[in-house]
């Protein structure tokens, strides 16, 4: 979509491997605040209409939530949108809710340059943490959160939003992972400078690995308090191809992630070769 001039009212270059800086800026008024929308609906195209209606999301900005829009040039390729929210504990944080990227434009770190000019926003608006929902089963947003982004997950939900209809998700539990971005912990300063420590898996116990494809859920001591957990290459691919293969999949990470997070485990991390580094909070003293 190709954008009309526009009042730039903040700017954050992140070149990635793109040819030219994308230009990240905060969407003011509906008409801005539209192009955010239909990339919205870009990207999780549903016959039931829009992601989220215009008067909803200028209401939601005007009292204080986060709509931004990543441009190359004159044509809006990505957005996100996050709103304020209370946690169990009463302590005020930024919900992420949406974070999407044109198929064309996606493996460029748009995605998340947008989450660091996220954590620049809120962290000017009194915020110290950043929370989202993400599929576990989705490699790509596993890695960029865990490995990239410095979060951890805290809590699991099976089917979280219940059955959603967009292609993307249409058929398949909503489970979802809780990410909790603590801004200025030292692992998102050193994942903000890049130098995060990648991890490998050595001879951590694996708790589920890929075995010809399938899902292979192994015995694990009950003493042991760090487990990996494999995930498949490509789920929306598996998704769409062989759908039961998927829902096993979705079964059987359920199963480990699930009763782990629960009893206070965490996924810490995510390793080299496409596994969760799981923990117990308390035998790691966290």
């Amino acid at each position: 979509m190709i954008c009309p001039t526009r009042a730039i009212n903040h700017l954050l270059f992140y070149a990635g491997t793109m040819t030219r800086p994308v230009e990240i800026q905060i969407l003011k008024g509906v008409a801005e605040q539209d192009w955010a929308r239909e990339i919205f609906d870009i990207v999780w195209p549903s016959d039931e209409g829009t992601q989220i209606t215009s008067n909803l999301l200028q209401a939601l900005t005007h009292n204080g939530s986060y709509v931004a829009g990543a441009f190359a040039g004159d044509e809006i390729v990505a957005a996100g949108f996050a709103f304020p929210g209370v946690d169990a504990d009463g302590h005020l944080h930024l919900h992420s809710h949406m974070t999407a990227v044109k198929a064309e434009y996606r493996n460029r770190s748009i995605g998340s340059a947008i989450k660091w000019h996220q954590r620049d926003w809120a962290l000017a608006h009194g915020y110290s943490r950043i929370t989202w929902t993400f599929d576990p089963l989705v490699r790509r947003n596993a890695k960029l959160n865990l490995a990239k982004l410095g979060a951890r997950a805290f809590e699991y939900f099976p089917d979280f939003y219940g059955e959603l209809p967009d292609a993307l998700n249409a058929g398949d539990p909503t489970d979802r992972a809780i990410a909790l971005w603590d801004l200025n912990s030292g692992r998102v300063v050193e994942a903000y400078e890049n130098r995060l420590a990648e991890i490998e898996p050595g001879d951590i116990p694996v708790a589920l690995e890929v075995k010809d494809g399938l899902p292979f859920e192994k015995f694990v001591d009950a003493k042991v308090n760090t487990v990996l957990c494999y995930l498949p290459d490509d789920i929306i691919d598996l998704r769409a191809h062989d759908p039961a293969l998927a829902m096993q999949w979705r079964l059987a990470l359920r199963a480990q992630l699930q009763p782990r997070l629960d009893s206070g485990w965490l996924i810490d991390g995510f390793t080299t070769d496409g596994a969760y580094v799981l923990i117990d909070q308390e035998e790691n003293g966290i």
